[in-house]
């Protein structure tokens, strides 16, 4: 939930304090910021893009400023990691990792300029105020069509006549004047509200504690396992995982079982729903987890869980104790 980058803080300072960033990346390795009204106006202007942002929804499991994993209470907007957060790196996509130097210093958002990274009083009295929805970045974004449209018309004109360089703004002149999330006409506040409706995580909560309960116990009861365990009965295949055959065993995945149908149902509806908005609306992939957030299937571990796809399409594992 919050993120520590190198910026002067806006606390006050003595004038022996040591201000000056020292340039070792860590606190852009620690998450892209969380995003406020102020930074609207990049949106506008075609600084930053929706494609360049993630959404952890409402419920969502995101670490406090205590360092602590705990439910958002509602949803919060920030810069995306480069590599989607593979393998717990969450690195913002704008810090070039050779020289530690941001891509969009000029125009960073607002934490980004609070920090520092040695006195954090400044991103501390920040974190949750004012902070944006998709919405808010949406109707910014929309609302700086026709102004990025003129300038992208513009600098090509130059361009061509070779008077000039590179534009500095973060988005591609191509993508400047449209795109998926600035398609005119598409009701983006009902589209969210659907998705919502069947994969949001306050209508997931039951189903979320039952399978938490269902691969506690499933661990509990094989203390030594090895490898993920499904939520399901297994085949019989010699590469199947073990198959539990205790009375126990089968008793609790038997309680658990409409648990697992429900939320194999809420992953498959997610998944079939980003493609239609993908062809509908015309959105990148990259605008996805902007749109909808991540997948049900990438959150699935704050349930104790993970989605695996099989032959007959996704299936719930449980993971060894090691590996949640």
């Amino acid at each position: 939930m919050h993120n520590e980058h190198d910026m002067p803080a806006l606390a006050p300072q003595a004038d022996d304090t040591d201000i000056d960033c020292r340039g070792c990346g860590t606190c852009c390795r620690k998450g892209g910021p969380a995003l406020h009204t102020e930074d609207l106006a990049l949106f506008r202007a075609g600084h930053l893009a929706p494609e360049y942002c993630l959404t952890l929804r409402a419920g969502e499991l995101a670490r406090d400023l205590n360092g602590q994993l705990r439910p958002l209470e509602r949803e919060l907007v920030k810069l995306r990691p480069r590599m989607a957060a593979r393998n717990g790196d969450w690195t913002c996509l704008f810090l070039n990792q050779s020289d530690n130097r941001c891509g969009v210093y000029a125009h960073r958002p607002a934490e980004c300029r609070a920090l520092l990274c040695r006195d954090t009083w400044a991103i501390k009295t920040l974190h949750a105020v004012d902070r944006v929805t998709r919405l808010d970045v949406l109707a910014a974004w929309a609302e700086g069509e026709a102004e990025r449209a003129g300038a992208a018309a513009g600098r090509t004109d130059v361009e061509q006549s070779g008077l000039a360089g590179p534009p500095d703004s973060a988005v591609p002149a191509d993508q400047a004047a449209s795109g998926g999330c600035a398609a005119p006409g598409v009701p983006w506040a009902d589209i969210l509200a659907a998705h919502e409706e069947r994969c949001g995580y306050a209508v997931l909560a039951a189903t979320g504690a039952a399978l938490q309960r269902a691969a506690d116990n499933l661990r509990a009861r094989n203390p030594g396992m090895a490898h993920p365990m499904p939520l399901s009965e297994a085949s019989d295949g010699q590469d199947s995982p073990p198959r539990l055959t205790s009375m126990a065993g089968m008793a609790g995945m038997a309680e658990a079982a409409p648990a697992v149908a429900t939320f194999l149902e809420a992953v498959r509806f997610d998944f079939a729903f980003r493609s239609i908005v993908r062809e509908r609306a015309g959105v990148a992939m990259e605008e996805l987890d902007f749109l909808l957030g991540r997948t049900l299937a990438a959150t699935a571990a704050m349930y104790g869980v993970a989605v695996r796809m099989g032959a007959d399409g996704p299936e719930l594992v449980v993971l060894p104790s090691t590996g949640i």
